[in-house]
């Protein structure tokens, strides 16, 4: 027995010797292949909604997306926000240096502090708030200014989101900044059918997966190959029986939530129609009709209506100020050309819908005092 115990000793460390070479250069060619990709600047964010579906639409052609993806043609400026996963919002941007602040949201830092006579605006929204040349907050607050006060909007649009995520927001930082008035515009993710599940179902699935995938979030080698399996597999089939992403009884159930929550903070809330340059003869409409698994162009310019029908009825029901943008935009002659793709805006798209803006938020700002002035009245009683 004495003699078999060093004979099992030396063949393991045998065995050791000869898995170490193999072991050790597999480790060296994965570091290499993770510096030499974070080297060039390599991201993958493998979502399981609505990244995805943004990156398919990019192969349409849409310049937005185009811009999302860090890619641009002559002439346009390229725009790229990362993202991370999160248990409540599902995913939120990351700070991006000269682009956006240390939240991930774009422009200027956000203070807590609010001075003295400052009017404070937060624009809450989708891709449609963040991208663009100008987009619509940041002229809205040149506006807003003329007045002589100080006003301050700031832009929570973030790419992709629906109303169920702007709610979640609201929900864990509303209070720390103390808004005078909220403006809500989303409808265009809520209406996607989902590539899992329902948004408010997500979050679940991400709880089961959040060390996988936060592995992958870290390597940039697991993106490629997280990639490459994406490319392999392709993307969901959407049927008919897939869910939306927020359906239109929870669309308007979270529009009702949000201008709850934002009186219950001591601001206002200006609700939103999303405007659209889609018509059944516009390119674009049978191509993100496909890629939506909607598949007749009639049944998206229907669906447009009835997300928009929410919003205006979510209004009259709350008494919230409404700034139709989809009706305004549809009166003018020249509204196509306000659209870089039908859904986004132009700079001159972003100009006019801050126009249209201004006094629907000076309106629920005086709104909002007076109702203010009204319970500070009833306490004193």
């Amino acid at each position: 027995m004495g003699r078999e115990v060093p004979a099992a000793r030396q063949a393991w460390r045998l065995r050791l010797r000869n898995w170490a070479g193999p072991i050790l250069a597999a480790a060296a060619l994965f570091v290499a292949a993770e510096l030499a990709l974070r080297a060039a600047g390599f991201r993958y964010a493998h979502h399981p909604v609505a990244l995805r579906f943004v990156r398919t639409v990019a192969d349409t052609g849409a310049r937005p997306s185009r811009i999302l993806e860090g890619r641009a043609s002559a002439g346009e400026r390229t725009v790229h926000i990362p993202y991370a996963l999160d248990r409540d919002l599902l995913w939120r941007p990351l700070p991006e240096q000269g682009l956006t602040n240390s939240e991930g949201f774009l422009g200027p830092e956000w203070s807590p502090e609010k001075p003295k006579g400052l009017n404070r605006v937060v624009a809450l929204g989708d891709s449609c708030t963040v991208l663009g040349d100008e987009p619509y907050p940041g002229v809205l607050a040149r506006l807003l200014s003329k007045d002589g006060r100080r006003w301050e909007v700031l832009n929570a649009g973030v790419a992709s989101w629906s109303s169920y995520q702007g709610l979640r927001l609201l929900e864990k930082r509303l209070s720390e900044y103390r808004a005078d008035a909220v403006t809500i515009y989303f409808g265009w993710n809520d209406r996607w059918l989902a590539w899992a599940v329902a948004d408010k179902d997500l979050a679940a699935h991400i709880e089961k997966q959040w060390k996988a995938l936060r592995w992958v979030e870290e390597s940039r080698l697991l993106q490629a190959l997280q990639r490459a399996a994406d490319r392999l597999r392709g993307p969901p089939k959407l049927t008919g029986s897939s869910p939306r992403r927020v359906s239109l009884e929870d669309y308007a159930a979270n529009l009702r939530a949000m201008v709850s929550l934002v009186r219950r903070e001591g601001g206002e809330p200006v609700l939103v129609t999303a405007p659209t340059g889609l018509t059944l003869r516009h390119p674009f409409t049978a191509t993100v009709g496909g890629k939506t698994g909607l598949g007749d162009p009639a049944r998206f310019v229907e669906l447009h209506d009835a997300y928009n029908g929410a919003v205006r009825a979510a209004a009259r029901e709350t008494g919230a100020p409404l700034a139709d943008l989809d009706a305004a935009f549809s009166s003018m002659k020249d509204h196509q050309a306000v659209f870089s793709d039908g859904i986004h805006l132009t700079r001159e798209g972003h100009r006019r819908a801050a126009a249209l803006l201004e006094p629907a938020v000076r309106h629920a700002v005086e709104a909002g005092r007076k109702r203010e002035r009204a319970a500070r009245l009833r306490r004193e009683r």
